[in-house]
């Protein structure tokens, strides 16, 4: 690949999502030529070491897109913007994060997509099969037109955590995510009382940020963490590793499907069990786990069960969650995906 055949990324946002993080991973880590288009700049992207050209609204973006030849938008806003201006010599690629269904967008914004966003992209990545799935539903794309490459979540094989033997007493759960309605933290929350009647005494760290005006939904969590004893509200912590390190099992408790799931990833790295809801992407890196670990979406007793079999099965499942885990090595994605933008430039 010559620099004239680089690949320019667009972004639309600065804020640290899942689709955003998993970018700069991939940026920071790739040996292609390179470029990050965003129309916010900083936040996320500071201190990339690839080329980053933050612009202000669609003009300018239509000014920083002239000449390119390959362009990945990573998101349906990003898409739809990108469809609007880039010429049309140029190919778009468009970065599928969130599975396109009425649950995780807006009808307006599928509308859009389907109407003005799909006539102009000529591929499509995918996070998951579950995600991919969608696009071939609501597009009506052809299979040969989504690639499917997991995010890069941080882990490597070589640095994954030891395999664990047994739980602390009491329990330590934690979830670590966005703070948010969709995310549904509440869910952990009640789960608690049920641990109790199924003998397990349990303690609860809900860890993250809210980030796109969810604060109503933080208050409302607030409440509920105040009344139970066993929970506890951390807000954003930085030192992620020692936060897994500290706890006995992941708790993923999204209501709408998990497109793909970075932190289940990052839990079983580190060696802990993670337990999840069964839909979306989390069925794909769980299903075959020695213990079930997935329970119906915002089902706190069933969430408390699958604690409870996790806990029962402890050693085995963190052993079979070391090796999974290994599956998501980010030199291995980053490899994959570089081949898959390689392809598209000839």
């Amino acid at each position: 690949m010559t620099e004239a055949q680089r690949v320019t990324f667009v972004s639309h946002t600065n804020k640290p999502g899942g689709g955003e993080l998993a970018l700069r991973r991939y940026l920071g880590a790739t040996t292609l030529p390179v470029r990050l288009v965003a129309l916010e700049g900083e936040g996320v992207w500071a201190g990339l070491t690839a080329d980053v050209v933050a612009v202000k609204g669609v003009r300018g973006l239509a000014r920083a897109l002239r000449g390119e030849k390959l362009v990945v938008a990573n998101s349906m806003r990003s898409a739809f913007l990108t469809a609007l201006v880039l010429p049309r010599q140029a190919r778009l690629v468009y970065w599928v994060r969130d599975g396109l269904t009425d649950s995780a967008m807006s009808r307006l914004g599928l509308t859009l997509t389907g109407v003005v966003t799909a006539r102009r992209v000529s591929h499509y990545l995918a996070n998951s099969r579950w995600t991919a799935r969608t696009v071939e539903q609501v597009l009506r794309v052809e299979p040969d037109q989504i690639a499917v490459v997991p995010s890069m979540s941080g882990v490597r094989a070589a640095a994954l955590g030891p395999p664990r033997i047994q739980p602390h007493t009491p329990l330590r759960l934690l979830y670590l995510g966005r703070i948010a309605a969709w995310k549904a933290p509440d869910v952990a929350v009640r789960a608690l009382p049920e641990l109790q009647r199924l003998g397990i005494e349990a303690r609860l760290t809900i860890a993250g940020g809210a980030h796109f005006g969810e604060d109503t939904y933080w208050r409302e969590l607030q409440l509920l963490v105040d009344a139970e004893p066993g929970a506890t509200l951390v807000g954003h912590v930085d030192d992620v590793p020692s936060l897994l390190r500290d706890h006995d099992v992941l708790v993923h408790c999204s209501t709408t499907p998990e497109p793909f799931g970075q932190v289940i990833v990052q839990g079983l790295a580190s060696g802990m069990p993670v337990v999840a809801t069964n839909h979306g992407g989390p069925v794909e890196i769980l299903r075959d786990a020695p213990a079930c670990l997935l329970y119906p979406p915002g089902d706190h007793s069933g969430l408390a069960r699958v604690v409870e079999g996790a806990v029962a099965s402890y050693a085995e499942v963190s052993a079979w969650g070391h090796e999974r885990a290994a599956s998501f090595d980010d030199d291995l994605l980053r490899e994959q995906l570089d081949r898959t933008l390689i392809a598209l430039t000839m």
